[in-house]
């Protein structure tokens, strides 16, 4: 990517996420530009580990363009925890809130572009505007409410309700996300979910 392209890819972004955040709750001019002045931009290759496990990861991204699973390894086995596509966020430091810290691999599925900003950025801001730690709060909650409610859905629905949920919550990039990581996810064997897709192709 050339530098002139890079740059407007930049503003892009940070006037994407700009809009994200005020669509929250609302942010001063002030608080606001100093936050963008803090982001850099970044670009990874498809299937790249960005943070692999047993690494800290310090930095907080918003995702510009692109898809990432977020996973971990159990007795041998691959287990996908989520995946995160365009608007959405991934990193910061939680070892503190968590009993399994630094088990995760995060990996790029297309080539990546993000912007990225400091935990101690995110903690000077936090102590010098509240407007952004309230910001932040709002979207922890946000994703936790969330998160605990696809636990339960992978938990106690049936396979069908669990490729429906995913349908609702993926529809938009289902056919950037290939059938073996859509499989993991679900707990599912390849086979199940080719087997409830041609099913609901047929209603």
């Amino acid at each position: 990517m050339d530098v002139n392209k890079s740059n407007d890819t930049e503003v892009l972004a940070k006037e994407l996420l700009k809009n994200k955040f005020n669509a929250v709750t609302d942010i001063s001019e002030e608080a606001m530009n100093e936050l963008l002045s803090l982001l850099t931009f970044e670009t990874y290759p498809k299937n790249t580990i960005i943070f692999s496990e047993n690494q800290s990861i310090n930095d907080m991204h918003f995702i510009f363009k692109g898809i990432i699973r977020i996973y971990y390894h159990k007795n041998d086995k691959l287990i996908i925890e989520r995946f995160e596509k365009e608007g959405g966020f991934f990193g910061g430091s939680y070892d503190h809130l968590s009993k399994y810290p630094k088990v995760h691999n995060i990996e790029s599925l297309e080539d990546l572009m993000v912007l990225k900003i400091k935990q101690e950025d995110i903690e000077m801001l936090f102590k010098k505007y509240h407007e952004l730690e309230h910001l932040y709060r709002l979207l922890l909650e946000a994703f936790h409410y969330t998160y605990v409610d696809k636990l339960y859905i992978l938990k106690a629905a049936s396979s069908e309700e669990r490729y429906r949920d995913f349908e609702k919550e993926y529809g938009d990039v289902m056919n950037r996300i290939s059938l073996r990581n859509v499989a993991s996810y679900l707990n599912m064997t390849p086979e199940t979910v080719s087997r409830i897709r041609a099913s609901q192709e047929k209603k």
